[in-house]
């Protein structure tokens, strides 16, 4: 990006040192004022990727990554077997549990023990 210093600057250094030396010396002042402009990209440039790498490196620290929820899903589907296996034992207990009452209701019912009675007697 080429800078052009104003005609007055420029017909003021013609006036004091001459056209070939005001020539040189613009050429100069644009050739400074290129140079900064450069090096100021360069650094913006520069920054940029260093917020840039520092605001990713903050957000992958902050947010979930996928073998993160991929391994609390799997101790999900672990915990979900485990309560599987504690309803099945439940269920076994709980159907053990209503037999015994069916078969002590029935026992202990005095109508059952006078069928009984009466088939055994005969």
């Amino acid at each position: 990006m080429s800078f052009a210093l104003p005609r007055d600057v420029y017909d003021d250094l013609i006036s004091k040192v001459g056209r070939e030396s005001a020539e040189k010396i613009m050429s100069a002042f644009e050739t400074i004022l290129d140079t900064i402009n450069k090096k100021t990209d360069e650094q913006i440039i520069e920054k940029k990727e260093i917020v840039k790498n520092e605001v990713y490196h903050d957000l992958k620290n902050e947010l979930a990554t996928k073998e993160f929820v991929r391994a609390e899903i799997n101790e999900v589907k672990a915990d979900i077997e485990s309560l599987k296996g504690e309803v099945k034992e439940i269920s076994l207990l709980l159907k053990v549990l209503i037999g015994i009452s069916t078969f002590a209701l029935t026992i202990f019912n005095p109508n059952f023990i006078n069928l009984i009675e009466k088939i055994f007697k005969g």
